[in-house]
This record gives structure tokens, sequence and C-alpha cells, in this order.
């Protein structure tokens, strides 16, 4: 198999992906935003169409509840009824005050409601209205989009009130009375219909176009009559289409009018062409960092492996120096140290050759010297007891003779075994030592039994006595051990109290701690070594105990399995 440089291989394989993602990136983004075109423009026409038809189709619902009640069979219809049908003239009076007073009502209970009256069409002239209305309006002017003989609605248009400039939609409807009078209603409310478009287009960034005809499809209003003109037939087969250069949604009420929605194609598309010049532009962005990463991985890859060649070529030619090559990548730094860790190793393992006999002579001398200072120092003790002797010296000899004993038993010069019964008996020593130069009461009870036989730790209760008398107990004090056997629970129960000055809290917090640390420095050493020595003999099975009150005393529990 023909072998290849890293270097043709990497460019090789970025092109490969480059190429492979492109043409996967191109297709997915074209569909993804031919997907989102149809999905989020048509979705928010039909939408927002929607919206815009409820909202008309409630407010002529709400107008047509208003004729209601002023129909003949309405609150306010019945009065006027009542009102043709009398002659009585202050009854009539009354009745128009009525009828004045109901219609301000109906306008007071609807906000958007504008202009309401009765209005006498063969007379032309308003028989009852809430609002001054124009000089120059017109009946037969309205913009009339659905409706049939007595009722009719008319889409947006300016409002009939001589004092108003807002945009209403209104509904008139004709009624005759009991006395065969005619008059026609007319009610308007104010619409949001333009200012709702214009807000719908700014925001989406869409110029949207609306547009309302009649049932033969003739244009009553238009929100851009530069477009679509009123009084233009407009014929849109369907629910959705292109018509003239614009996508349309259309919807048809329950009223029978039609209201569309209208988009040019070129915002239509507007978003495709934008996403399609984006996603070129990343495409060629995308190559130039590639390139740029091509070369840049060649630099960053090809270079230190050159070193680390030349500098193994130059390890086997003896060369130990350390490389101080640095790459800035974290894997090849590592490498590196590690190369120069194995040269280091290499030179150390030359090193610890040279010296290995002379640190084996080094030690075997130091072992010496600590066998031959002990057996020193007991030499100097024997001899100091037997000049007691010669000089009849019996307290002397005593003495020097109990710390003899103490000395071997805690260097391991004697061959006893360790047991219950020796660390008492070397206790015991202890005591008598300083009972020579401290005046202090010792109180010992310990049962003699089978279990003072029993192996344990060496050298456990000495340490612990010793804080007591060093530390704890006063001049004249008391120190009490107790030592009781518990043959049912299986548990030796070993207590040494002293009624010294006891520890502070803060004092009893730190020797509880099973290792040491800045804050207890040198205190507790012995403490320390006895807790090690029990859990290194018993394990978990043994547990030391340690109460204190300050001016009180101190007492250290100790639980042996027995």
């Amino acid at each position: 198999m023909r072998s290849t440089s890293l270097r043709k291989r990497i460019v090789v394989t970025l092109i490969s992906s480059f190429l492979g993602c492109s043409i996967l990136m191109a297709a997915v983004s074209y569909n993804a935003i031919d997907t989102m075109q149809q999905n989020k423009i048509k979705t928010n026409m039909a939408f927002d169409l929607y919206q815009q038809s409820m909202k008309l189709t409630q407010v002529y619902y709400n107008l047509l509840q208003v004729t209601q009640q002023m129909t003949p069979q309405g609150n306010v219809g019945n009065l006027m009824d009542t009102y043709f049908s009398t002659d009585d003239l202050y009854k009539r009076l009354q009745l128009s005050l009525s009828v004045s007073n109901n219609i301000g009502l109906i306008s007071f209970s609807n906000p958007a409601m504008e202009l309401v009256m009765y209005y006498n069409s063969e007379e032309k002239h308003p028989l009852y209205s809430n609002l001054p209305l124009r000089e120059d309006f017109s009946m037969q002017s309205l913009p009339t989009v659905a409706g049939n003989e007595s009722i009719n609605y008319q889409s947006p248009h300016l409002s009939l009130c001589r004092f108003s400039d807002d945009q209403v939609v209104s509904v008139t409807r004709e009624i005759t009375f009991s006395d065969g009078t005619k008059q026609v209603i007319y009610v308007e409310a104010k619409s949001d219909l333009a200012t709702d478009i214009s807000k719908l287009s700014s925001s989406l960034n869409l110029p949207y176009v609306l547009v309302l005809s009649d049932q033969e499809e003739k244009v009553t209003y238009t929100s851009n009559p530069s477009v679509f003109s009123v009084g233009q037939n407009l014929i849109l087969g369907g629910s959705s289409g292109m018509t003239e250069g614009y996508i349309w949604d259309q919807l048809v009420s329950d009223y029978g009018y039609h209201i569309a929605l209208m988009l040019p194609v070129e915002s239509y598309n507007h978003e495709f062409y934008t996403w399609k010049n984006h996603m070129l532009l990343i495409l060629g962005i995308a190559l130039i960092i590639l390139l740029s990463i091509a070369l840049l991985l060649l630099r960053l890859i090809n270079r230190p492996l050159r070193v680390f060649e030349s500098e193994m070529v130059a390890l086997g030619r003896g060369h130990m120096g350390a490389m101080q090559y640095r790459t800035g990548i974290s894997e090849f730094d590592k490498l590196f140290d590690q190369f120069n860790n194995m040269k280091q190793q290499i030179q150390q393992l030359i090193i610890d050759v040279e010296h290995k006999e002379k640190r084996r002579h080094q030690l075997e001398i130091e072992k010496l010297a600590y066998q031959i200072n002990p057996h020193f120092l007991m030499n100097t003790l024997n001899s100091v007891r037997w000049l007691a002797v010669m000089h009849r010296q019996p307290e002397i000899d005593k003495f020097v003779s109990t710390l003899i004993f103490l000395l071997s038993y805690n260097l391991g010069k004697t061959q006893e075994t360790a047991t219950l019964r020796t660390e008492t008996k070397v206790m015991r020593a202890y005591l008598d030592l300083q009972q020579k130069r401290y005046d202090f009461q010792v109180d010992l009870d310990i049962p003699e039994g089978d279990y003072l036989d029993s192996p344990v730790a060496r050298f456990i209760l000495q340490p612990v006595v010793e804080n007591a008398v060093c530390h704890g107990l006063d001049e004249h004090g008391k120190l009490e051990v107790r030592i009781s056997p518990d043959e049912i629970a299986g548990v030796i129960q070993i207590i040494i109290r002293d009624d010294g000055k006891g520890l502070s809290e803060e004092t009893l917090a730190l020797l509880q701690r099973e290792s040491p640390d800045q804050q207890q420095g040198g205190r507790g050493i012995g403490l320390r070594y006895v807790r090690s020595m029990l859990e290194s003999f018993y394990g978990d099975r043994a547990r030391l105990q340690i109460d204190s009150t300050p001016n009180q005393g101190t007492t250290v529990i100790m639980y042996l399995p027995y």
C-alpha cells in the first residue's frame, strides 16, 4: 500500500468534508427556507385575516343588537311607537326625553359607539340623534357591503358626526311603527381596521392590503386605494391564491361579505432571496475559514512532529538535555513534558545505580548508630545503679532500676509480650517515678483476673497517665485509674481520671481530631499515638473517649475488646 504524508491526508479530508457539508447545508437550507416561508408567512396571513374578520363580525353583531333595541319590539323602539301613537303634547314631551335618555344610555354602555339616530328617509331629516350630524351627509352614499331588504352593513367610512374624523363601520335598519310611520335606524361604531393593518405591516415588515367586497365581489373598502380602488370588481375564487402580482387569503363572513388580505409577491419572496444570499455568503466565508484552518493545522501538527523526531534522534546519540520547545497545544506540550520526564528518569536511574552501594553502606552505619545509642544509655544507667548499690543508696537504686525497666519496655529491649498486666506494671513504675518528684495522690482500682493476661497494644496506658500528670494535675491533685472487665459484654473498660484544671472546649475539640493540623501543633502527641496503636491492634473494635470540664478535671475512657 502506497503511503501518503499527513499533510496531504489533512487537505484531502478537509476539502471532502467541506464539499459534503456545503451540499448538505445548501439542500437543507433551501428546503428549510421554503418550508418556513410557506408555513410562517401563509400561516400568519391566515391568522391575521381571521382575527380581523372576527373583530369586524363582533362590531357588526354589537351594532345589530343596538338596532334591535330601537325596533318597536325593543325598549327604545317601544317608546318611539308610543310617541307616534299619542296626540298628547305633554306625554309626547316626556316620551321624547325618555327616548333621548335611552339612546344616551346605549352610547354610554358601548364605548366604541359614536352616532345613534332615527332617520326619516322620506323627509331626509333625523328625528333623534345623540350627536350633531354633518351637513353634507347622505344615507345613499354609505358603502354597503352586505345586507338584505331591511338591514344593511356598511364597510369602514368616515363618521357622520360633525365633530369626528374617526373611521367607523355602521348598520342601517328600516322599520315601520304601528301608526305606519317609517324610519331608518342608523348606528355606527369606531373601527380600528386601518390601524390594525398598519401595525401588522410595520411589525412584520410586510405591506399588507386589506380589501372588503360585497356579494358581487365589488370592492367597498381597501386599506390601499392606490392598489385596489373602491368600486373595482375583484373576483377571487377560493380561499387563497395569487392574482395581479399579489398573494391573497380570503374569508366569507357570516353576513355574506368577502374580506381578503393581500401581500405583494415581491415581499412574499423577499425573505427567501435574503436567506439565499445569506447562505451563499456563509458558504464563502466558511470556505475561507476552512482554508485558513487547514494551513493552521498543517503548521500546528507538522512542526511539533519534526521537532519531536529530531529530539528522538538526539536521545539515541546520548543527548540528555531537556527540550525547551513549547507549541501552545496542551497535547503536544504534555508529550514533550513526558519526553523530558523520561530523560530525567533515565538520568536518575543512572545516578541511583552509581550511588546504590554508597547509600546502602550509609544506611548500615546509621542502623548501627541507632542500635548503639540506646545500648550506651542502658549501660550508663546500669553503671549508675551499681554505683548506688556500692554506696548504699537504696532509693537511687530503686529509682534507676524502675527507669531501666521503663526504658527497656518502651524501647522493646525486653522479651515480655505486651499484656494488660505488663501495661499496668509499666504504668505503676512510671507513677512511682513521678511521685518521687510530685506530691499527688494515686488511686488504683485494678482487680486481679485472667483478663490481665490478655494481649494488648504496647504502650497505651503510660502516655495517657503522663498527660494527666504533666498537664492536668496540680501539685496536690488526685489521679484515679480503674479497670473493669465485663465478660458478658466482652469489653474491658479503663478509666483514667484526674481532678486538675481540665481542658477548654477548643482544646478538647483539637484533641478529638484523628489527624493533626497547624492549630494543634505538638499538643496531644501521646493521645494520637494511643489512638493509632488501638486502631492498628484492634481495628474498629476499640474506642477512646475524652471528657473534660475546665477547673474540674479530665477523664479518658478506653474500651478494649475482651
